[in-house]
């Protein structure tokens, strides 16, 4: 059994969602931003960022229970104990991981750090406002050039199209519009389309945060 910890965010509808493309056996253990569950919860202090998602393997590496921080590196442990959508072969597998960390370095700090400034900081910072928002211009133009000729991000769909799709089917509240996007729009269409996807999200989508 696998234990999700995390709250409905862009992060842990990943994890959801990876888990429900895998079939693992898994449970989803509600946190909320306003309460002090991060502090009773004696396993996460083992975790040094003591953010979340976090998962909780009880069934790890050698039978014994296993935790994970990070999205990214839960999504490959994942990968790695079900064997499914991360390629084998050397090359496929690296056109996977260039897209993951990109999900994690630029699309997830990006996006979330445009959101927080456009609705969520407590002072206006036209400043902050105008960078994150031109950068997360930026990043959906990147992504709409790969999907000119590419159905998924690296080919097959993988962990890199599950990383990123919870962070960019809300292109609409970056300020970009259908038709600059046309591309990532028939994306979001063909990933949408899977069941377990939609298990996933909605397996975190009425908690609250």
């Amino acid at each position: 059994m696998i234990e999700l910890y995390g709250s409905p965010t862009p992060s842990a509808y990943t994890i959801a969602i990876m888990l429900e493309e895998t079939g693992l056996n898994y449970s989803v253990f509600p946190i909320t931003k306003n309460n002090n569950d991060q502090l009773e919860l004696e396993f996460l202090k083992s975790t040094p960022n003591n953010v979340f998602p976090v998962i909780l393997d009880r069934e790890g590496p050698n039978n014994q229970p296993f935790t994970i921080f990070e999205a990214g590196a839960i999504l490959l442990y994942l990968a790695e104990k079900s064997g499914q959508f991360m390629p084998k072969n050397d090359s496929e597998k690296f056109e996977v991981l260039q897209w993951l960390l990109f999900e994690n370095s630029k699309i997830a700090p990006t996006l979330s750090n445009t959101k927080h400034f456009l609705y969520h900081a407590p002072e206006e910072s036209p400043y902050a406002v105008k960078r994150f928002n031109n950068e997360a211009k930026r990043i959906f133009s990147i992504v709409e050039k790969q999907l000119e000729e590419n159905d998924f991000l690296a080919g097959n769909y993988s962990i890199a199209d599950i990383a990123t799709f919870p962070w960019i089917k809300e292109y609409e509240r970056y300020g970009i519009t259908a038709e600059h996007v046309p591309n990532i729009c028939e994306w979001l269409k063909r990933i949408a389309q899977r069941n377990a996807v939609n298990k996933g999200l909605e397996a975190l989508i009425n908690l609250k945060e």
